[in-house]
């Protein structure tokens, strides 16, 4: 589950502003060979808000050991300096033969609230306390960070606290250099960062060995016109010989947005399919 996932905003008066919309599929394979399940993406993203839909699918082998459906959507502010600022989040997910739905809430405190049914049965050892919930950002929004945070400095360097209803964890960037890449749509320039993925509460004892896993790696796709920089390619080097999702088809329109006293112009869009 994790790692699928891991797998009002002020607007310019002195002119028409501009939306990134992006639609992105992905495959996941394990081993390399092994189709596990299909990945969507649709992320809005403009210079002061965003909101992303994600929608998981398990195959083959994965339905073998648990047969996972889900549906995420999360969205909040993006200030300035492009620091992402989450509002809501919001989990529909099925899972071996269970169903359970997430709302996380920021409140005007800052504080989490969250509404969980049915609720967990265990919160973990420790369970994420109030301060953890309070530095964290969902799932979704801690992608949509790193892809920002990628794509304005080009830089692998980060660190992105995460809570998820339960789990808190931390996904660290670091290292990084450049390539060029072509595949699933895309065709440009890309940064390959590591990825760390450390476990912090809300995981129970057994847990322990799977507290720090060896570092994978996420490749973001740099492009013209825009800070944003989606993933095209995740690693994740797991005890069971590794996963990984690829991107299978890109899609990007950038769209035009008018002030309130003046008629919208038309979308401009720019798509790239396999």
């Amino acid at each position: 589950m994790r790692f699928a996932l891991f797998l009002a905003a002020f607007l310019a008066c002195a002119g028409p502003a501009s939306a990134d919309r992006f639609a992105l599929r992905y495959n996941g394979w394990a081993m390399g060979v092994l189709h596990i399940g299909e990945i969507s993406v649709d992320v809005d993203v403009s210079e002061e808000s965003y909101a992303i839909r994600t929608e998981l699918r398990s195959r083959g082998l994965m339905n073998w050991f648990e047969r996972t459906n889900l549906t995420a959507e999360a969205g909040g502010l993006i200030d300035e300096s492009g620091t992402v600022r989450w509002l809501r989040y919001d989990l529909d997910h099925h899972y071996s033969r269970k169903h359970r739905l997430i709302a996380l809430r920021l409140d005007e405190s800052g504080a989490t609230q969250a509404d969980i049914q049915p609720n967990f049965s265990a919160w973990g050892e420790p369970p994420t306390n109030e301060e953890q919930r309070r530095i964290s950002r969902d799932p979704l929004s801690s992608v949509v960070a790193m892809a920002i945070d990628a794509g304005q400095t080009q830089r692998c360097a980060g660190s992105y606290p995460t809570f998820d209803g339960r789990f808190h964890y931390v996904l660290e960037l670091s290292e990084g250099e450049r390539d060029a890449f072509r595949g699933g749509g895309y065709e440009g320039e890309v940064l390959k960062c590591t990825l760390t993925y450390r476990a912090v509460a809300g995981f129970e004892r057994s847990d322990a060995g799977r507290r720090r896993l060896p570092r994978g790696e996420i490749w973001f796709a740099l492009m013209p016109d825009t800070r944003f920089a989606p993933p095209v390619r995740i690693n994740l080097p797991l005890s069971a010989g590794g996963a990984s999702v690829r991107l299978n088809s890109f899609n990007r329109a950038i769209v035009n947005i008018a002030p309130d006293d003046e008629p919208a112009p038309a979308e401009t869009e720019e798509t790239r399919a396999p």
